[in-house]
């Protein structure tokens, strides 16, 4: 099987991550769901592992699970995850872990209501009075980097800048600085830009490795918007591989 394969999941006894972008009937993205698809996607997963993970114990220190467990967790800050996703996660007292990009969130913020209403999905992000919001309701917000690039096309100082820039602003504008980041496109900088204090997450792009040897290059999957079918043997799987 390619360790590219949402089939895989996370390492044995360690939690499975999964990670979504939108949910919105008009948005076409391997990790976009109708919000009748999330509601199934949620039903699915949590049938099989619960209860969900708690993204506020999301740390450096945090231990393996006493059991099989999952974090919920999406990409770039778009509005549909307060508007659309926030509302399905509160039916089923789950939790989620948001990763933004923060130059995006502060553009967002700069305009009027009636300019971000007549953007397409894919271009309407959370302000930051929105983000606010998404934290009281019992989620966390992560960071992205600045601007989304390819870190791996960077230089180091760009790199440490994107990274860096990211974390003091949603520290400043929050007063909270963040415990978790997601590389942008999944692809791990060669050399960790990420301080000790945070936990990096990637994507099946990573490989499945335990938290605490691999703290930097924390495995996601997700569930195939175009294969629902397949969503209870991949769940099945994951659970498997969580016993080992």
């Amino acid at each position: 099987m390619s360790t590219r394969s949402p089939r895989v999941g996370g390492a044995p006894g360690w939690p499975l991550v999964l990670y979504f972008h939108h949910v919105h009937p008009r948005v076409d993205h391997y990790t976009a769901l109708t919000e009748d698809a999330f509601r199934r996607a949620l039903e699915t997963v949590l049938t099989h592992f619960g209860p969900a993970l708690d993204p506020a114990l999301v740390g450096p220190r945090i231990a393996p699970p006493d059991a099989p467990t999952v974090l919920f967790t999406f990409d770039d800050g778009y509005r549909d995850n307060l508007t659309r996703a926030a509302p399905l996660l509160a039916e089923f007292g789950v939790g989620a872990a948001l990763f933004c990009v923060t130059d995006r969130i502060d553009e967002a913020s700069s305009l009027t209501d009636g300019v971000r209403a007549r953007l397409a999905p894919r271009r309407t992000y959370l302000d930051w009075a929105e983000t606010a919001r998404m934290v009281g309701l019992g989620h966390t917000l992560g960071a992205h980097t600045r601007t989304h690039p390819h870190l791996t096309e960077l230089t180091r100082a760009q790199a440490e800048r994107e990274v860096a820039g990211s974390f003091d602003r949603i520290t400043a504008v929050l007063g909270r600085y963040p415990r978790s980041f997601a590389y942008p496109y999944g692809e791990v900088a060669h050399s960790s830009v990420l301080p000790d204090s945070v936990l990096g997450f990637g994507t099946v792009k990573s490989p499945a490795r335990p938290w605490d040897s691999a703290p930097h290059e924390i495995r996601r999957t997700y569930l195939p918007t175009d294969l629902p079918e397949t969503w209870v043997s991949l769940a099945e799987d994951w659970k498997r591989q969580w016993y080992g």
